[in-house]
């Protein structure tokens, strides 16, 4: 005998409750290379500026280069394609595909879009729009590329 159809209950809302909350990590000042420290401690941040704080993390991390992410898919390859002579158009596909592909590693990221580049030599600096389950922000990052 099939079922009835009719009285079968779907759950069709996504859950997005499930995901794990951003949480709490520290302030760290990427141009010091240090975290940030106010009355002898560490600032701590949470919510959102944890995840523009990875992003920014994500960024400046090599793909493949440190023995510590070498299990995991972290980072993005950039290096070779700032300051590089390739074709303006494939470099700001290349990095907004790179880009894309590690943000959306992290599970809170739905999507990155509004993609804006400015090039000065080894220096590039990239604009968009990253689309969380909690809201959506804008990152300004300017990255440095070590092919000449």
């Amino acid at each position: 005998m099939l079922p009835k159809i009719a009285e079968l209950e779907f759950n069709t809302q996504e859950n997005e409750t499930d995901l794990p909350p951003l949480g709490k990590s520290f302030l760290y000042d990427f141009d010091k290379k240090d975290f940030v420290m106010r009355n002898g401690k560490m600032v701590a941040i949470h919510g959102l500026e944890t995840l523009k704080q990875w992003i920014i993390k994500v960024l400046k991390t090599e793909r493949f280069r440190f023995r510590i992410y070498k299990d995991e898919n972290y980072g993005a390859t950039l290096d070779d394609l700032i300051g590089s002579s390739l074709p303006r158009a494939f470099i700001e596909a290349e990095i907004k595909r790179e880009v894309t592909a590690a943000l959306l590693e992290h599970t809170h990221i739905q999507e990155v879009q509004e993609w804006q580049f400015e090039r000065d030599g080894k220096w590039m600096r990239i604009k968009f729009r990253v689309v969380t389950v909690e809201g959506a922000f804008d990152m300004d990052e300017q990255l440095k590329g070590v092919a000449a």
